[in-house]
C-alpha cells in the first residue's frame, strides 16, 4: 500500500495538511473577529436604545400621567410652570405635574425638535395639546449611570 509513494510525497502531504490547517485557522479568526463586531454593534444599539427614554416620557406626557413621568426624573428636577422656576424632589414634582394635568386635561403630546446641547445633555421639544390650550414641553435629560433621567422640564404656554 505504501509501496506506491513516490520520494517526497510524504513532505508534500504535510505541507498539504499545514496549509489547510493555517487556513481553516486564519478562516476561523475572521469569521470570529467579523461575529465579535457585529455582537459590539448589536450591543451598543441595545444599550443606546435602553438609555433613551423619549417614547416613555412622550406616552406619560400624552397620557398626563405624572406618577410615569416621575419615574424618569432625577432626584432633584428643576420644573418651570408659568414662567416659575421651582427644584423639586420627584415626589414634590410629581404632586405638581398632577395638579396641572387636573386643570388642563391632556389630548396629546408630540415631539417636534430633540438634539444634544453644549454639555452633552439631550433634549426634547414638543407640543402638549391640552383642552385649555397648547404648551410648549421642553425637558433635559442627563446620563446618570447607565439610564438617561430628566434634569429639567419646562411647561410653557404655546400662546406666548
Amino acid at each position: 500500500m505504501f509501496a506506491d509513494k513516490q520520494p517526497g510525497q510524504d513532505a508534500h502531504l504535510g505541507a498539504m495538511l499545514v496549509n489547510k490547517a493555517d487556513t481553516i485557522f486564519i478562516f476561523r479568526q475572521t469569521h470570529m473577529k467579523n461575529i465579535t463586531t457585529f455582537l459590539l454593534i448589536l450591543f451598543a444599539t441595545w444599550a443606546s436604545a435602553q438609555a433613551d427614554i423619549t417614547p416613555q416620557v412622550t406616552e406619560a406626557l400624552k397620557k398626563g400621567d405624572a406618577a410615569a413621568l416621575a419615574t424618569h426624573f432625577m432626584p432633584q428636577v428643576e420644573v418651570t410652570l408659568n414662567g416659575e422656576d421651582t427644584n423639586y424632589t420627584k415626589a414634590e414634582a410629581q404632586k405638581t405635574l398632577t395638579a396641572f394635568f387636573t386643570q388642563h386635561p391632556i389630548t396629546g403630546f408630540v415631539i417636534k425638535h430633540q438634539g444634544t446641547s453644549k454639555l452633552d445633555d439631550q433634549y426634547r421639544i414638543g407640543e402638549l395639546i391640552t383642552s385649555k390650550g397648547n404648551f410648549r414641553v421642553t425637558f433635559f435629560m442627563k446620563k446618570s449611570g447607565a439610564v438617561m433621567q430628566i434634569k429639567q422640564l419646562k411647561i410653557e404656554s404655546a400662546e406666548e
